[in-house]
């Protein structure tokens, strides 16, 4: 297990952390050194259900799913707990107490109604990149906070109040708020995109914050880490994973449907013994281990 909580990283450092949505992909995460990973709602829609990002994961997937990286991984998980699955702030509450149970040491609560998810359409297009998104009243995300506040109590959990309104005035007054009411870190989503932005963020908001998704445009990142790092975005998300293992699945797969065998991806695999060494190692091969455990 890892000797620091998520809490105590983030007090000494600012993390890159990239979204996971499986065992594999959290454990290759573990394996390319990165000390905390992010259970991207996205990505559960798009694996487990092959469904866009829209809100169909439930809080039962999310749990069990956080369960089973927990148990297989050694790094802290923070989880994307959308609107905490529920209306009503004792709802909330209890979806929280059971993700700590899980074994997450940071979750994101966010103040989104109505349709969900990135390819969400609702509304007005806005420079044809981006879409509004319907949010609930200020007030009522607030009591979803505080109910998170109180199922943290006497924890090291990472409370992470995610803003998704379209207005960037609005959004630093409800980080402001959210962390009166004890929220750890704030997020600020759908008005932030330059580092401008995060800028007058930082102006107001002097306490921990998360940049969401670093993404690049014609090659060039959107923000770099060190411009962020001194503005208090302490924590840093990436997608990668998803890409990469669609990329290696398309590669691979039509790579062996035209010669009729499985050669091209194990020559590929096999020219790089600590590679294959790695990946033997991610995937459990240690079986050893099991036997040894055996009980005859």
């Amino acid at each position: 297990m890892s000797k620091d909580t998520l809490k105590k990283m983030l007090e000494r450092e600012q993390l890159f952390v990239p979204c996971v949505y499986d065992c594999i992909s959290a454990r290759v995460a573990e394996k390319c050194g990165y000390k905390a990973i992010f259970l991207s709602g996205g990505a559960i829609s798009y694996s487990q259900n092959g469904l866009p990002d829209m809100g169909f994961s439930t809080a039962d997937e999310m749990i069990e799913i956080s369960n089973r990286i927990t148990s297989c991984t050694n790094i802290p998980l923070i989880v994307d707990a959308d609107d905490g699955y529920g209306e009503s702030p004792i709802v909330v509450y209890h979806t929280i107490q059971r993700l700590l149970k899980a074994g997450a040491q940071g979750f994101c609560i966010d103040d989104a109604g109505g349709y969900r998810g990135f390819e969400r359409k609702v509304a007005a297009k806005e420079n044809d990149t981006q879409y509004i998104q319907a949010c609930v009243p200020r007030e009522v995300w607030l009591a979803k906070v505080k109910a998170c506040v109180e199922a943290c109590k006497n924890t090291d959990c990472v409370i992470i109040a995610r803003t998704e309104v379209s207005d960037l005035n609005e959004a630093i007054e409800r980080c402001i708020r959210a962390r009166m009411l004890g929220a750890d870190m704030t997020l600020i989503v759908r008005a932030m995109h330059t580092l401008e932005d995060g800028k007058k963020v930082a102006k107001y908001d002097s306490g921990w914050k998360m940049w969401p998704d670093v993404y690049s445009v014609n090659g060039v990142p959107n923000v770099k880490l060190n411009d962020v790092k001194p503005l208090g975005f302490n924590l840093v998300t990436f997608h990668v994973f998803e890409k990469a293992a669609l990329y290696g699945m398309l590669h691979y797969g039509m790579g062996n449907m035209k010669t009729g065998n499985n050669l091209y991806s194990e020559l590929q695999v096999s020219d790089n013994l600590r590679l294959k060494e790695e990946i033997e190692q991610i995937l459990g091969f240690d079986y050893t281990k099991w036997l040894e455990r055996e009980i005859y």
